[in-house]
């Protein structure tokens, strides 16, 4: 993907997750490079939303965690924030760093995914 693909999908999520209360993210699987994240209104109900990152180098996040709908959720992260990254995790070229701001964490928190590819599917 290039770096607008992954923009503009991004944007999708955020557009979606605008129109919810709030949204309850949990890590469901991870195989072969692949890392699938369930969107729900509650962890113990039906998932209403699907990421699915690929090629993924990297992960650094809780494995289930609840998100303010109000504000941007989802990002790609750029500048000195990405380059820190890079380093503290030796991050290989080729891979977007993504990050989703969750709540009732430190405001400088943020579940980060390094991949290559994002989807996002409404269930």
């Amino acid at each position: 993907m290039q770096e607008k693909d992954i923009i503009k999908v991004l944007d999708e999520i955020n557009n979606y997750l605008s129109t919810q209360l709030w949204m309850d993210f949990e890590i469901i699987e991870y195989s072969c490079t692949t890392l699938r994240i369930m969107g729900s209104l509650d962890i113990s109900a039906s998932p209403v939303m699907e990421l699915i990152l690929s090629d993924v180098f990297f992960v650094s996040a809780p494995f289930n965690w609840k998100t303010d709908t109000s504000r941007t959720v989802i990002s790609l992260v750029s500048g000195d924030e990405a380059r820190i990254i890079n380093v503290k995790y030796r991050v290989e070229m080729g891979y977007y760093i993504i990050k989703m701001k969750p709540e009732d964490y430190p405001e400088e928190f943020g579940c980060l995914f390094a991949a290559k590819k994002i989807r996002f599917n409404l269930l």
